[in-house]
């Protein structure tokens, strides 16, 4: 009996040590909100190393989008997503907005996280420009990009050379500011985008989803003209920069979540071609 209750108590011990070490916390992780200046912006962040993975989420998506991404990046380096104004937990901010004040706003938010760079950036969609523009405007703080299936900065004008003046019509109304939740102004960002100069000599991925479907295109001709157009500019993005590579993915616009093992394998690819360059 006596040995019995001592092998008990070595086997309790054996599991809460155990327990114990599957529940610590990431010494690392950041959870939370923080002031950018009397707003509140939500940010999370796991794992360790540098550069810090940042992520920012397509139009009217939060931090959430990056669910089937950021855990695996996480275990190569320190890895963050957060939620823009007007999303997620994020407090609100005034409309309409553009590019530049969402950059702003990250800048911000990171330095009141304590988040030092160096950054790799990862914009999905509208935040494919926010990136290129943060990047633009900060070189020295951007290690690398990763850019998933980026809305062209010209995406409109091209769309509407390929459909007719109704379509078009359409298609502008759907993207006026006052319609999508964000209050974001597409035709005003693009150009802060394209002036803000050429992005840093760094490895950038670019992919390119292969269908861009809209509820207002019905026409499959239509379609693939518009994913051509995509690709076509998505390409020029890549050329952009020495080095920059384009790969397609047989995927939906939003990459990271029906093939987010894409995404994961560019971050990869791109880590390890600055990690060596650092050491």
């Amino acid at each position: 009996m006596r040995r019995t209750n001592a092998l008990l108590a070595v086997v309790g011990t054996m599991l809460l040590c155990a327990c114990s070490a599957a529940t610590s916390p990431d010494p690392n992780a950041i959870k939370g909100k923080f002031d950018i200046g009397g707003r509140l912006l939500y940010i999370e962040c796991s794992g360790s190393g540098t550069p810090t993975v940042v992520m920012d989420a397509g139009l009217g998506n939060s931090h959430d989008t990056w669910k089937s991404v950021a855990p695996a990046v996480s275990k190569l380096t320190r890895t963050c997503t957060y939620d823009r104004a007007n999303r997620g937990t994020s407090d609100a901010a005034p409309m309409p907005r553009t590019s530049a004040e969402v950059v702003a706003d990250l800048r911000a938010l990171l330095k009141a996280a304590a988040i030092p760079p160096p950054y790799v950036l990862v914009g999905h969609s509208f935040a494919g420009g926010t990136m290129r523009l943060f990047a633009a405007e900060h070189p020295g703080d951007v290690a690398g990009m990763v850019l998933v299936d980026p809305t062209p900065t010209t995406f409109l004008e091209g769309e509407c050379a390929i459909v007719d003046a109704a379509l078009c019509a359409t298609l502008r109304g759907g993207f006026a500011p006052g319609k999508n939740p964000e209050g974001l102004d597409f035709l005003k960002s693009g150009p802060e985008v394209d002036g803000a100069g050429p992005l840093p000599a760094i490895p950038l991925i670019v992919l390119a989803a292969t269908n861009h479907r809209q509820q207002a295109i019905t026409d499959p001709a239509i379609e693939k003209q518009i994913d051509a157009f995509w690709q076509a500019e998505e390409a020029k993005l890549a050329a952009s920069v020495p080095g920059g590579k384009m790969t397609v993915i047989t995927s939906g616009h939003d990459i990271q979540l029906l093939q987010p093992a894409a995404v994961i394998d560019a971050l990869t690819s791109v880590l390890a071609s600055i990690r060596p360059r650092a050491s």
